[in-house]
């Protein structure tokens, strides 16, 4: 069964405030089609140690940010597929 990627664009956004900036929530599907092939290879690496896919940042210098977590454990893989353990992260719940 083949699952539908969407964008950003694609989410209705009429009941979300203008100051807020997350529209909609991916699932792991659509957040896994964003990545780099290094990134995906990051994240697949983690995942044998139980960590899912959470979302994508977008950061101005660097790129989108692949954010993995498990429980509240959280780790980061980058664009060129580099692993951080332990990112200094501000998650909002």
């Amino acid at each position: 069964m083949e699952t539908p990627t969407m964008s950003p664009s694609d989410i209705s956004t009429s009941k979300v405030p203008k100051h807020e900036r997350r529209r909609g929530k991916f699932g792991s599907a659509q957040w896994w089609e964003c990545l780099s092939m290094d990134q995906k290879f990051g994240v697949y690496q983690l995942s044998k140690f139980g960590f899912e896919l959470a979302f994508i940042r977008n950061l101005p210098d660097a790129g989108p940010l692949a954010v993995v977590r498990r429980d509240r454990d959280y780790a980061t893989v980058n664009q060129s597929g580099e692993v951080n353990l332990t990112p200094e992260l501000i998650i909002r719940d």
